[in-house]
C-alpha cells in the first residue's frame, strides 16, 4: 500500500498529560497496512494500520514524571514534546464548570497574576452539539499550562481543584 502521512488526534500533542500507573493508548491514522513505530521513554512499540488506516499502541503503566518526548515513525516522523505523566481528571458539567478564570478576572486577579504551575495542564475542548453520533477526533483542542496568560482560559473550578491536588501530592495534573 502507498504510504500516507501519520496523523494524530487533537488530544495527542505537545504538552499532553498521560495517566500514571495505567496502560495508556496512543492512536492515529496512516495508510492501510502502513507500519508505525512509537518510541517513548526508550521503549519502541511497533504496529500497523488496519484496513481503515487506524492504528494504536498501548504503553505500559508508568510512574509520574516528565517532561518526555515521543517519536512516531512511519512514512513521516512526528515528535511530541513536553509530555508529563501524572493524573488526568475529566471535568465536566453545566455552566458552572465552563466558567473560565477570565470571567472572574477581578475576583481572582492575584490568582491569575501569580499562576505558575507548569505541571498543571488543561486540554480545552470546544462546546459542540452533534447528534449524528461519535466522531474520531475533535475539530480543535490544545494543552495549555497554568501560567498568567493561559490560566485565563481554564475552567475556574477545574483550576482550583487541580491546584489543591498538585500542592498536596506534587504529581502533574491534566484537566
Amino acid at each position: 500500500s502507498a504510504p500516507a502521512q501519520v496523523r494524530l488526534p487533537r488530544l495527542i500533542r505537545d504538552s499532553m498529560v498521560l495517566q500514571r500507573d495505567a496502560k495508556v493508548r496512543i492512536w492515529g491514522w496512516a495508510a492501510a497496512g502502513e507500519k508505525v513505530q512509537v518510541t517513548f521513554k526508550e521503549k519502541k512499540i511497533k504496529t500497523a494500520a488496519d484496513k481503515a488506516g487506524k492504528w494504536f499502541v498501548e504503553l505500559s503503566p508508568m510512574k509520574a514524571g516528565g517532561p518526555y518526548d515521543m517519536h512516531i515513525d512511519a512514512s513521516n516522523h512526528v515528535t511530541i514534546t513536553n509530555i508529563l505523566i501524572g493524573d488526568v481528571w475529566i471535568c465536566s458539567g453545566q455552566s458552572n464548570m465552563v466558567h473560565q478564570m477570565e470571567l472572574h478576572s477581578i475576583r481572582y486577579a492575584d490568582e491569575i497574576a501569580t499562576a505558575n504551575y507548569p505541571q498543571i495542564r488543561h486540554f480545552w475542548i470546544p462546546t459542540m452539539t452533534d447528534l449524528q453520533g461519535p466522531h474520531d477526533d475533535l475539530p480543535t483542542g490544545y494543552w495549555k499550562s497554568a501560567n498568567p496568560t493561559d490560566v485565563r482560559q481554564f475552567s475556574a473550578v477545574a483550576y482550583f481543584f487541580a491546584k489543591v491536588i498538585y500542592q498536596k501530592y506534587h504529581v502533574p495534573i491534566g484537566l
